[in-house]
């Protein structure tokens, strides 16, 4: 959990029992993934198959259509659902995944392919935007990532994002250098790396489950 001045939070693997909170905040136009809306076709899945739908977000293998229409492999990844402790009903306040790749004996290598910006991506619902979730959310997920055996992460956002590079010069980031990544547009974007062989801060890990 997070020290006594943040939010309190937990990391959940996605399941039928939070799915309805999910799609409330799909409805509200919400998104997980930050480069495109993705909220219209998700509400379609789930109302298609919701089992299929949650096999989709926790399952390895297979393959992904990325937003210029290519099919590629999905990589290993974890997806995982960020409920507030510290509201009434604990609440679903956005979503966090962590990807990366494998070498020949299973073991996760820094390197990425080319259509994956960043080892982590984070989306937090604006009504809880600005509150510290996202910060909270993105230290829980370098636990993780320090678990697996990760040296490093990288992860990026709009150079106009400021609140996003505070979350993440929060959590450790520093800045690597500007790009532009073409597949994703032409706006300018920030390349931070966290380095996860340093301590996390007392009280920078949050629960997961």
């Amino acid at each position: 959990m997070q020290g006594r001045t943040g939010p309190r939070i937990r990391l959940e693997t996605p399941r039928r029992s939070l799915l309805g909170a999910y799609e409330a905040a799909l409805r509200e136009d919400w998104s997980p993934n930050t480069v495109r809306n993705v909220a219209p076709e998700q509400l379609a899945a789930i109302a298609a198959d919701p089992d299929a739908f949650l096999a989709g977000l926790t399952s390895r293998g297979g393959r992904i259509r990325i937003d210029d229409g290519t099919e590629v492999d999905k990589i290993p990844d974890r997806v995982r659902w960020i409920l507030a402790l510290d509201q009434p009903g604990e609440p679903f306040v956005g979503a966090i995944n962590l990807r990366w790749l494998e070498d020949g004996s299973g073991r996760p290598v820094v390197d990425l392919p080319a259509h994956v910006l960043g080892h982590v991506g984070y989306s937090i619902r604006p009504a809880f935007a600005g509150q510290g979730y996202a910060t909270a959310a993105l230290a829980a997920m370098l636990a993780e990532a320090r678990a697996l055996g990760l040296p490093h992460l990288v992860i990026t956002c709009d150079a106009t994002n400021l609140a996003s590079r505070r979350v993440i010069e929060k959590n450790g980031g520093s800045l690597v250098e500007n790009f532009v990544a073409p597949l994703y547009g032409a706006q300018e974007r920030l390349r931070f790396a966290i380095d996860l062989s340093a301590q996390p801060a007392p009280g920078a890990a949050a629960g997961q489950t």
